[in-house]
């Protein structure tokens, strides 16, 4: 599969402020006490959505899950009328520390340069760890195996997030 040639994204300044302050959460603020190095508390998941449109998907270990779009737009709070998708997140961050010898130790946040790169930063005691995820070009290496195991945890946040969403729409039309 061709690769779409870079064009940088456009991104407004309340994004990146979001972004980087997820990014340097430290756990504590939502208050999570670790009990080794592996333990997860956060992850924070670039995704390409579009030509011109960049998710960030901010996962916690309390549950909460917020989307903050290069564009400014948001969806937050889901997690707090959905205990589903509030699980979902849980179950993403207690399972995501099986994905880290796939990731290496970063301390730099760039944006993804390709439209089918997403940027996965997992976040623990010893530091925020990343790993690049082609979901086409996924291999069977052990490394491939942990990539593919993680793009499927964020995966189902993703489904939970859109069945929350036709669950508020469908109680909006109801009324």
């Amino acid at each position: 599969m061709a690769k779409t040639p870079y064009q940088r994204y456009n991104v407004c300044e309340p994004y990146l402020m979001a972004r980087i302050k997820a990014l340097r959460m430290p756990p504590a603020v939502i208050g999570v006490k670790l009990k080794d190095d592996k333990q997860v508390y956060s992850a924070v998941i670039d995704i390409p959505m579009g030509p011109n449109l960049l998710g960030t998907v901010v996962c916690l270990a309390n549950g909460s899950v917020n989307i903050y779009f290069n564009n400014g737009a948001t969806i937050t709070n889901l997690s707090a009328r959905h205990p589903s998708l509030a699980q979902t997140v849980r179950t993403f961050i207690a399972s995501a520390g099986q994905s880290l010898p796939a990731c290496e130790r970063t301390s730099v946040f760039d944006i993804p340069l390709n439209a089918s790169a997403h940027y996965a930063h997992i976040m623990t005691r010893k530091g925020v760890y990343k790993t690049v995820i082609d979901p086409f070009a996924l291999d069977s290496s052990e490394n491939g195996k942990m990539k593919a195991f993680l793009l499927h945890l964020y995966q189902n946040v993703m489904n939970e997030i859109k069945n929350a969403q036709a669950k508020d729409q469908a109680a909006r039309n109801s009324n």
